[in-house]
């Protein structure tokens, strides 16, 4: 089912935020995407958290073949094992911490009070899925940027996978607030009321006029 923006909008505004209210098409639920300010520093602080957690892990390897070394062993004058090594431990954690981000929420999704569901219905990636999600931003070197064109843009999806979006977990709709009409729309739609009203009094003619 198409998740284009037409299929989701409700002409509804969050009473808290303003933002637009949108629906999941399976389910009918209403939800609000997280800003794109709360998403970038999101998904910032969710790279700075797997970077430093790689690092330890690196350091923890260096450690190891530096004994390794120390003793005579062979295996730590292996160039080649320990590069495969560090390599490997990248992506395993990067699939570890996408797995964890697909089922209980990542630390970025916990500070910017927002989680990644499919918009079709609204659940999450769960873990196999929010493994290989996680794979993939390191094959996206430019997803820094389009984050932030997001951020600019107010946009929040997920960016690169448009079956996603980050939902706003502070919104007033989470919170229990019932959803307002978007005052544009309603603005829009008076205006043409009031024009539609005003026709038959083009020319002169009234609606009770008598020929």
């Amino acid at each position: 089912m198409s998740t284009s923006k037409s299929t989701t909008a409700t002409g509804l505004v969050d009473a808290a935020t303003g933002r637009p209210i949108r629906r999941h098409p399976d389910t009918g639920a209403y939800f609000v995407k997280a800003s794109g300010s709360s998403h970038f520093w999101g998904r910032a602080l969710d790279a700075l958290v797997f970077l430093v957690g790689y690092v330890v892990l690196a350091v923890i390897a260096v450690m190891v073949r530096e004994s390794m070394m120390n003793s005579g062993s062979m295996l730590g004058f292996n160039d080649g094992f320990w590069l495969t090594l560090y390599v490997v431990l990248w992506f395993v954690g990067l699939f570890v911490y996408g797995m964890i981000w697909g089922t209980a929420g990542s630390v970025g999704d916990a500070a910017a009070g927002m989680r990644s569901v499919r918009i079709k219905d609204g659940t999450t990636a769960g873990a196999w899925l929010g493994g290989w999600r996680a794979i993939c931003w390191s094959f996206f070197p430019f997803f820094v940027v389009m984050v932030i064109a997001s951020a600019l843009s107010g946009g929040s999806g997920d960016t690169w996978d448009p079956k996603f979006a980050a939902v706003d977990r502070r919104s007033g709709l989470a919170q229990g607030q019932p959803p307002v009409p978007d005052p544009k729309i309603v603005a829009s739609q008076q205006a043409a009321d009031a024009e539609q009203q005003n026709l038959p009094n083009l020319y002169g003619q009234r609606p009770d006029a008598r020929p």
